[in-house]
């Protein structure tokens, strides 16, 4: 099962790029100008619990700091056992947890709704489309928003919903080692529950499929009930989960999204 994870958890760090990577005793430094938590943290993909642990984080803590940007640390328990503790008692808090869950692969084709496409590129459009309904409007963290896309190396599929010519929902996938992972949906307010959410991840989920995807997985954060039940009604139960841990009072904020 950890293996499976450690899977998972190698693919997120692949789905969005950090502008800058620092590699440090098996723990892995993102950093992405405080752009999201996922490309903003210390991630220990090997991990144990030893004796310097604590040197670790202040080298980590440092590292952040020369870069005006806050300590955080993504935990994910089933890997990286007392981790939390250990932060919690360097006056660490818990800023948010999410939940990946997973769906395994049959041999039959998604319908697909017409107004439904892809692309394996993230054109200008679809770009301007998913700053957009992420809600961003620095033009700063559109550049930054923009650039993590145009960075990805695995293969991927950008993923648009246009209803009168308008782009009204979006979604992006990436396919790894048997998973295609789903990121990222945005419906516009105004056309939600109409089946474009559902519409994006088959078609997501189909291009995993003609690329040898036995399983398909997707973040959603624990608070997002809806989004929860929308997934679990597709077929999509939780395999575990990962939380962020910032350093409380720092002198430095990072915008998530």
């Amino acid at each position: 099962m950890n293996e499976n994870i450690k899977v998972i958890e190698e693919a997120l760090l692949n789905s969005i790029p950090a502008q800058q990577t620092i590699l440090l005793d098996g723990w892995i430094l993102r950093l992405n100008q405080n752009y999201t938590y996922r490309a903003n943290c210390v991630c220990p993909l090997n991990y144990t619990n030893d004796i310097n642990v604590a040197e670790k984080i202040k080298t980590c803590e440092e590292l952040f700091y020369r870069n005006k940007l806050p300590s955080v640390f993504k935990v994910t328990p089933v890997l990286q056992e007392n981790l939390s503790d250990i932060l919690l008692s360097l006056n660490y808090q818990n800023v948010k947890t999410v939940n990946v869950m997973r769906f395994a692969l049959d041999d039959s084709i998604k319908d697909l709704k017409s107004e439904v496409n892809y692309s394996e590129i993230p054109g200008e459009e679809w770009l301007t489309a998913s700053a957009k309904l992420t809600g961003i409007t620095s033009p700063d963290l559109i550049s930054v928003h923009c650039l993590g896309f145009k960075n990805i190396a695995v293969r991927s599929v950008f993923v648009k919903a246009v209803r009168n010519g308008k782009i009204v929902g979006i979604g992006y996938g990436t396919v790894e080692r048997g998973y295609i992972g789903i990121y990222d949906l945005h419906v516009d307010s105004n056309y939600r529950k109409q089946g474009l959410g559902t519409a994006i991840c088959n078609t997501i989920i189909n291009y995993g499929k003609e690329h040898h995807a036995k399983y398909a997985y997707l973040i959603v954060h624990s608070k997002n009930k809806n989004a929860i039940a929308l997934y679990s009604h597709m077929g999509f139960s939780k395999l575990y989960e990962y939380s962020f841990y910032q350093e409380a009072n720092s002198s430095y904020q990072t915008i998530d999204a």
